[in-house]
């Protein structure tokens, strides 16, 4: 396992920071093409209805073949997503094409590398070990979003992408050395079942969780056009958000594997802290900036450890079926919300910041899957 976990976190370190170079911008470049800020909504929107779609026969492919497949697909999409970044056109069908080729990326790289974490975790220290892969994802965030920022400002976009197409495939090297032997199971997904047995709340907290990244979507554009309109505006304040992760996630982890946790604490720090960051002066915005990698971390760690205390009690794809949906429904709901009003781009960031304050009422609850596994066997 100990090879494996070395293995696993070069390919995170690699894919995240051959990933942040650009994807982080794509929202900015197609606003500065001259897309509407209701058409760059459009294609966020129909990214995550598409991931929706996808998240089942991804599973399938995940359950009966093997998750290295599903990477290998997820790197495909995002090269050829690459390449048509470097050639917009003004219509709805090429918003629909790069966000479908969004979605397959995204899906493709995240169920495998969701299952990756889950074979590399320790089971008596699930929030450390996470932690120490998430210093390693956001190391490559931190590192990667400036310079791609500062290459997108004085450098063409082809450059970048032909930068970030090269990493990404060389972090496949790491994770295609990986021994995981694949289990082949011929049972059928059994998505109803899984869905009777996970609370309505765990999926509420789960998807809302998800939400932050509408956040950060929406907060990209807020930055960019009511800040200051130059890619390294959004690229510093990354990285100082990035800054705070890195010191603050290792002692966090350690601190929840027993049994505190900190999750509705953690949900009302950050809500307060994007709502500080949307009303602020330049100099606050950096300290804003540096709150929100504390306490987006301190969120991510504790809705995390519950993801994966939860997801030994189920047989996993079903699970990670199941987190698939929450996610992707509750930001295909959020954003066809924000798509259809009329609402300024502060007011869109205050709805789903609402949408996910409502967590803090919810305790997460895991009794409900207790004999799932014994009835499934």
């Amino acid at each position: 396992m100990e090879k494996n976990r070395k293995k696993f976190e070069v390919f995170v370190f690699l894919s995240t920071f051959s990933r942040s170079l650009i994807e982080v911008f794509i929202p900015i470049i197609l606003y500065k093409f001259g897309f509407t800020l209701k058409e760059v909504i459009f294609y966020f929107m129909m990214s995550h209805i598409f991931s929706f779609i996808l998240a089942f026969p991804f599973i399938w492919i995940s359950k009966k073949y093997n998750n290295k497949i599903l990477t290998f697909i997820g790197i495909i999409a995002f090269v050829i997503l690459q390449i048509l970044l470097n050639n917009i056109t003004s219509s709805i069908y090429y918003l629909l094409l790069i966000g479908f080729l969004f979605a397959v990326y995204r899906r493709g790289y995240w169920i495998s590398r969701r299952y990756y974490n889950m074979k590399v975790i320790k089971k008596e220290k699930v929030a450390s070990t996470f932690s120490i892969i998430s210093i390693i994802n956001h190391l490559g965030v931190l590192i990667s979003s400036y310079v791609g920022s500062l290459l997108l400002d004085f450098m063409d976009i082809n450059t970048v992408t032909y930068i970030s197409i090269a990493l990404f495939l060389i972090s496949l090297i790491p994770l295609f050395k990986m021994e995981f032997k694949h289990i082949e199971n011929d049972s059928k997904i059994n998505i109803i079942q899984t869905l009777k047995n996970v609370s309505f709340r765990n999926m509420y907290l789960f998807g809302t969780y998800e939400l932050i990244n509408v956040v950060k979507f929406l907060f990209t554009l807020y930055l960019f056009i009511y800040v200051k309109d130059t890619y390294s505006t959004v690229g510093l304040f990354n990285l100082i958000t990035n800054i705070s992760v890195l010191v603050f996630t290792y002692s966090y982890g350690k601190k929840i594997d027993g049994k505190k946790n900190f999750l509705q604490a953690s949900i009302i720090l950050t809500v307060l802290t994007y709502i500080l960051k949307a009303n602020t002066t330049y100099i606050m915005l950096v300290i804003a900036s540096f709150l929100e990698g504390l306490f987006i971390r301190m969120y991510e760690i504790s809705i995390s450890k519950e993801f994966y205390v939860l997801s030994k009690k189920f047989e996993y794809n079903d699970y990670n079926l199941m987190y698939e949906i929450s996610q992707n429904a509750a930001r295909s709901i959020t954003l066809f919300i924000l798509f259809i009003s009329n609402m300024n781009l502060k007011l869109m960031i205050y709805t789903v910041l609402f949408f996910i304050l409502l967590g803090m009422f919810i305790d997460f609850k895991q009794s409900d899957s207790k004999d799932y596994i014994e009835k499934e066997s």
